[in-house]
């Protein structure tokens, strides 16, 4: 038996669930082995997700983008399926979003730094904008970058070469 077009159904096939979120089939079989969603199938084995896989996948994903480990994605989803009562799963779950609470605003954190040291990193490297010397301390010993090198961390990234 044919699927119906995929305007016509209610249901996505994998390829088409990973082209709609940015992703892989083999990220989503990953997702899936970690219990997060739990597609249907056909009698042929073809994977049918529901919207409902689709938003519980797009959650995961974008938790992971910002560096939240597939451990504690994982907890989220399944956790509270194993309690008997709303209050036990509530008992449980707070104290996984209050880690995950203080995880993103740590990574907040480290973003803003981030954003800060790039803007000081774009200050001094736009300094060699007009410079026709060799980016080298030997070519170029007056740098005004290599001077003020120590005002961002990627700028001494940038500027230090690996082999030395």
């Amino acid at each position: 038996m044919r699927l119906p077009k995929r305007t016509e159904r209610e249901v996505l096939k994998i390829g088409e669930m990973a082209e709609e979120l940015g992703t892989t089939p083999r990220t989503i079989r990953l997702y899936e082995e970690l219990g997060l969603i739990s597609p249907e199938r056909t009698e042929g084995g073809t994977r049918l997700y529901a919207r409902k896989d689709l938003k519980r996948m797009a959650t995961a994903l974008r938790l992971s983008r910002v560096g939240i480990d597939l451990e504690t994605i994982q907890h989220l989803a399944t956790t509270r399926e194993h309690y008997l009562s709303g209050q036990a799963a509530c008992t449980a779950m707070l104290p996984l979003l209050q880690a995950l609470r203080i995880r993103v605003n740590t990574l907040m954190d480290d973003l803003e730094a981030l954003e800060l040291d790039l803007e000081r990193a774009d200050m001094l490297v736009r300094q060699c904008n007009n410079c026709p010397n060799k980016p080298n301390r030997t070519d170029c010993p007056d740098c005004p970058v290599e001077k003020n090198v120590d005002l961002s961390e990627i700028a001494r990234l940038v500027w230090d070469p690996a082999s030395n």
